[in-house]
């Protein structure tokens, strides 16, 4: 465990021979956490200077015999040659009535300060399969300044005291931990171009702040510039892995998720948080690339670490474990995955209040898990309380509330509240828009071209879903599910506008992706089916669309009897099996056994 013993303390106390209404002179007395005595500093107040303090830490002040009791006065620590100059003051301010006694000024080096701000920003924020990942900012600085012996008191004013210097690198630093990214970025890209003083940390702060405002390519090219200076350093090829992730350009980001995961097993041995931190970030690429079984003994593995160094209750914990119900769901073990949501909303409601990112991100997920297993009046208000947070947080233009307003459009959508879901889907649209190319921007446009196809809009509808489907396939490649998503929308919209054969390959082509991704029982697999006998039949080929029917009603009947929560879709298409065996001549006694058939066919199965 790191020792951090590099504060300092400079006692203030009146001399004896002050008056009551005038100070004259003050005692310094400079002193580390340790309360061992630190030499040589000078200080100044008004442009008096005290001279440097010995070797038991003391020195004199003179006072302005104009300074009164009361006032407010800034203690500067006068700059000096050598290591000396690496100090600066946390709390200068000085109300002169406190002086009868003692006051603490608290000292910190530079360097230090900048360690501290290098292990906030270097906190683990790849994104997770729920969409961009929003740690809180301000708690994460708070819980790294109490491990360097700052009180959160102390780290608002050490924050503004280590901004007070020429050096527009320190001036950056200060802004990017006040979460003001467009000023740091503006500071730091000076420092940038001078290119002094370890340039690596600056293009490094430079490329956290553009990722933070959402500038994906901006920040990978300043990632790449400083990890073309120092290679093996696993933060910057983690750093370089966020925004290619953002991107969906998984290839390079697991190409350098699996370097930095060596290094840190390498570094710390396999036991170590740095290692779960790895892991995690590599079982997310692989998610997203729809390698479910690869990422699962990654994420256990990540869980298991993480709970044997914070404890069963962390705030880490509870992220382990939403990453882990969002592998159990890709793999459609939705009744695994919702018990592991909501101890990982509790764990985060405990430990951060009910108003942190993290709650916001375990109630979307916790809500889209109701969503998907049919209890909609459950999900609405999570949703609803997820947006708020994120909008009270993060603004109304970030990302992440981007992905709540496509969630909570979607559920309005499935209950008939098209009107209300048309603007949540335009803001979403408008907010990716600025991140060109987002895979996010492809599900908001599939989405609200599905709500334009409707509301009969079909001419505007059209080029939204052709658009999405370009999208995905250059950030995924066309074999990925979310172009079989945008395959299947789009064939269902020409099918409408009675262009059968140019919709039948394309749901064909979306079949067979979700087949060969989700496997043969997957929900999706029975959309797919369902939606290609519905174009069969309405090309009067009954024959051929029988067997898909049946397998659809088969799949949805088999995922109620493994969830125990009947699908949405289930009556749909136990009534689209009816019309079509009526279709054929059954009278309506065959017609009902048939359908109770494949019931108990099913049921036999358990």
């Amino acid at each position: 465990m790191r020792r951090v013993r590099t504060c300092l303390l400079v006692l203030l106390a009146l001399a004896a021979a002050a008056s009551a209404e005038e100070v004259s002179q003050v005692q310094l007395f400079a002193r580390d956490l340790r309360q061992q005595p630190v030499r040589g500093l000078r200080f100044s107040l008004n442009e008096v200077r005290s001279g440097r303090t010995t070797r038991q830490g003391e020195a004199r002040l003179d006072v302005p015999a104009s300074s009164r009791t009361g006032q407010q006065v800034k203690i500067q620590l006068v700059p000096d040659w050598g290591s000396q100059g690496d100090w600066f003051l946390v709390n200068p301010q000085v109300n002169l009535a406190e002086l009868e006694g003692q006051v603490e000024l608290v000292l910190m080096r530079r360097s230090e300060f900048r360690r501290l701000a290098a292990e906030v920003r270097d906190a683990p924020r790849l994104g997770s399969a729920w969409g961009p990942e929003s740690e809180d900012p301000q708690a994460l600085l708070a819980q790294v300044a109490t491990r360097y012996g700052l009180t959160p008191e102390q780290l608002e004013s050490a924050i503004r005291s280590f901004a007070d210097t020429p050096d527009p690198k320190d001036q950056g630093i200060a802004a990017y931990l006040e979460r003001q990214y467009a000023q740091a970025e503006s500071l730091l890209g000076q420092a940038a171009d001078k290119k002094e003083r370890d340039l690596v940390e600056t293009l490094r702060y430079l490329g956290a702040t553009q990722y933070e405002q959402a500038k994906y390519r901006e920040a990978e090219k300043n990632f790449r510039k400083a990890l073309a200076l120092r290679e093996e350093d696993s933060a910057l090829l983690s750093w370089l892995a966020a925004p290619l992730f953002e991107l969906a350009e998984w290839a390079e980001a697991e190409k350098l998720t699996r370097r930095a995961l060596a290094l840190d097993e390498a570094s710390y041995g396999p036991r170590h948080p740095n290692v779960a931190r790895g892991l995690n970030n590599l079982s997310q690429v692989l998610l997203a690339t729809h390698r479910v079984a690869e990422a699962e003994p990654l994420m256990r593995r990540a869980l298991a670490l993480d709970e044997a160094s914070y404890g069963p209750r962390h705030p880490t914990v509870a992220l382990d474990l939403s990453n882990l119900a969002a592998l159990l769901w890709a793999s459609n073990r939705l009744s695994e995955a919702e018990p592991l949501m909501r101890r990982a909303l509790a764990i985060d409601e405990a430990s951060s209040g009910p108003d942190h990112p993290s709650v916001a991100r375990d109630l979307s997920n916790l809500a889209q898990l109701l969503h998907a297993t049919n209890r909609l009046g459950e999900a609405e208000p999570l949703m609803r309380r997820a947006l708020a947070i994120d909008e009270a947080r993060l603004g109304p233009d970030h990302p992440d509330v981007a992905v709540r307003l496509n969630n909570l459009a979607r559920l309005l959508q499935d209950t008939n509240r098209l009107a209300e879901a048309e603007p949540l889907l335009r803001r979403a649209v408008g907010i990716w828009e600025r991140g060109q190319g987002h895979p996010n921007l492809a599900s908001a446009l599939g989405n609200l071209a599905q709500l334009l196809k409707a509301t009969n809009r079909l001419e505007e509808a059209e080029p939204l879903m052709r658009r999405a489907l370009a999208i995905d396939e250059a950030s995924y490649g066309p074999d990925h599910p979310e172009v079989a998503t945008d395959l299947s929308n789009l064939a269902a919209l020409l099918l409408t506008t009675h262009r059968a054969a140019e919709a039948e390959p394309l749901m064909r082509r979306a079949l067979a992706i979700d087949e060969a991704s989700d496997g043969p029982e997957h929900p999706k697999v029975a959309t797919r089916l369902n939606n290609l006998a519905k174009l069969l039949v309405s090309t009067n080929r009954l024959g051929e669309a029988e067997p898909l029917m049946r397998r659809a009603l088969e799949i949805l009947l088999l995922f109620g009897q493994q969830t125990t929560y009947e699908h949405p879709n289930l009556e749909l298409f136990q009534d689209n099996y009816r019309a079509l065996l009526a279709a054929q001549g059954k009278s309506p006694e065959e017609v009902e056994a048939a359908v109770a058939a494949v019931g108990a066919e099913v049921q036999g199965r358990r």
